[in-house]
């Protein structure tokens, strides 16, 4: 055997000049630009920017929340959260502290994605039974929701006070 002491060369007849490159770049940020184009219209789109209505006057009133949550937690009461797959409706089970359930409230919540606003909707409950509330919550996918309730009681001089609040985050499941 013996071996030869030139290199053995292809010739394939392509060569690679400046033109090539020249194309192969422009084709590379092509593809990132229409791909980045795509990715900021989906976020743009699919979120409303609005996080928190009337933020301003929510940062200002943030004491009295505080005193509020204080309240509500020398209640000692106890809430579950579930839904009914079966009759598709949500529903707030409220015990006070001895585990007797909390009767006579005015109960709203706003139910929605975590990520976007697009399928908020507001639900009103109705009492079932004592300390169980119930309200009809159609056509809900699979995944993550998040439930935001409030418990009102009318007060001795007609207005309506929030006694306890609660968010939750729920998991519908296929």
């Amino acid at each position: 055997m013996s071996r030869s002491s030139a290199p053995h060369q292809v010739d394939s007849g392509l060569t690679l000049n400046g033109r090539h490159v020249l194309f192969g770049l422009l084709a590379f940020f092509a593809i990132v630009l229409v791909a980045d184009t795509y990715l900021i219209y989906k976020a743009v789109s699919t979120f409303g920017g609005l996080e928190t209505e009337d933020a301003y006057r929510k940062g200002l009133s943030y004491n009295s929340r505080i005193v509020a949550a204080d309240a509500q937690a020398k209640l000692g009461w106890r809430d579950k959260l579930n839904y009914l797959k079966q009759t598709k409706r949500l529903r707030i089970s409220l015990l006070d502290r001895e585990g007797v359930g909390v009767s006579g409230l005015k109960i709203t919540a706003s139910l929605g994605r975590p990520a976007t606003n697009r399928f908020d909707r507001e639900l009103t409950f109705v009492q079932t039974g004592p300390g169980i509330y119930e309200a009809a919550a159609p056509a809900i996918e699979s995944g993550w929701w998040t439930v935001e309730a409030q418990a009102k009681r009318n007060a001795h001089d007609r207005r309506e006070a929030i006694v306890y609040e609660l968010k939750r985050r729920i998991w519908i499941r296929p």
